[in-house]
């Protein structure tokens, strides 16, 4: 199945699921598959998986089906590993730039499941899904273009694509526990498409000259940005622009309606993040595709991921990068000074 391709209709059922072995995933672990190993085929398949995340590009041997699995592959590899529903699911994060994802602007996903009926039931009003039930696909279409043109208090998540964009299922993800702050970093074990839907996962310099107006654009500064510009810059970017923040839906949330929001860089780490109230969340909504990042509350408001952590050492990741955009500054300024002759 090629990435650009989507599964044949929205709906989760076996019959749509994606082929086996045509998820990059897949085709990475079979083709990576040391069939001598005495590990343990969980623990293998596991090992390749983190891999399969850290990777800064997956190649295009991984974007076919180069390596067709097989049935003995399937049986002893992928199905013990996970069910048909969540390979669609996946299949449909590796397109994140889809409209769909692009104007409702989240991925949710739901850690905790003792809270019984009364949690479910929060769930349907937070997301608007409660207004929604028995109404036409025209009438679910023009209540949320109501809601997005009023702009107020309501979510504009569409019921078609609940299946995958809110990852609510106690079989499959439901890793609470209370003496790690981290459990939902589990849910990669079993959907490692949430953390990394790109294949190309690395950082681009370029966007982070843009962001600092030294390059794309008529009038570049000639002044050399802050160390705060940089690392702004650097947030930004490595975030994805922002755009697609997770929404964990954690034991805490059901009982304060403090909601964790996760912005993660292309390979799941933690960028930023921060608990806030649930009310807040349809305006973020609204507001995330047509303000800048220093007007988005919630992200000037959020904590450091530690490995963009911008204090004391630095986070690794923060260690990293900014040199990398520094040096492009560097470059790109002397180059500017030459042009218009600075």
């Amino acid at each position: 199945m090629s990435l650009d391709s989507p599964p044949a209709s929205s709906d989760n059922t076996e019959e749509n699921a994606p082929a086996w072995g045509s998820l990059p995933v897949e085709q990475y672990i079979l083709q990576n598959w040391n069939a001598d190993s005495p590990q343990p085929v969980a623990e293998q398949r596991d090992a390749l998986v983190k891999a399969f995340i850290n990777e800064d590009v997956i190649g295009p041997e991984y974007q076919s089906i180069t390596h067709v699995p097989t049935q003995q592959e399937i049986n002893t590899i992928l199905k013990p590993w996970r069910p048909q529903k969540i390979r669609a699911i996946a299949a449909k994060h590796l397109s994140i730039s889809w409209p769909d994802f692009k104007n409702e602007g989240f991925c949710v996903l739901r850690t905790w499941y003792q809270g019984g009926e009364e949690a479910d039931a929060k769930l349907e009003e937070w997301f608007g899904y409660d207004e929604l039930k028995g109404l036409s696909e025209v009438e679910i279409e023009e209540t949320l273009l109501d809601r997005d043109r009023q702009g107020g208090d309501k979510m504009k998540m569409k019921p078609k694509n609940r299946w995958w964009m809110v990852l609510d299922d106690k079989d499959m993800f439901d890793v609470e526990d209370e003496n790690n702050d981290d459990d939902w970093l589990d849910v990669y074990n079993i959907l490692p498409e949430l953390a990394a839907p790109s294949v190309h996962r690395g950082f681009n310099v370029i966007d982070a000259l843009d962001n600092l107006h030294l390059d794309g654009t008529p009038y570049p500064r000639k002044s050399e940005p802050s160390e705060k510009a940089y690392e702004d810059a650097v947030l930004e970017v490595a975030s994805g622009g922002l755009r697609y923040p997770l929404v964990i839906l954690d034991q805490e949330a059901f009982e304060t309606g403090q909601i964790y929001l996760v912005w993660r860089d292309a390979k799941g780490k933690v960028v930023k993040d921060i608990r806030d109230d649930i009310a807040g969340l349809p305006y973020l909504q609204h507001d995330i595709h047509r303000v800048c990042a220093y007007e988005i509350g919630w992200w000037t408001e959020a904590c450091f991921g530690k490995q963009y952590d911008i204090h004391g050492k630095k986070g690794k990741m923060m260690r990293k990068l900014l040199p990398l955009v520094k040096e492009a500054a560097k470059q790109t300024m002397a180059h500017n000074a030459a042009i218009y002759g600075w």
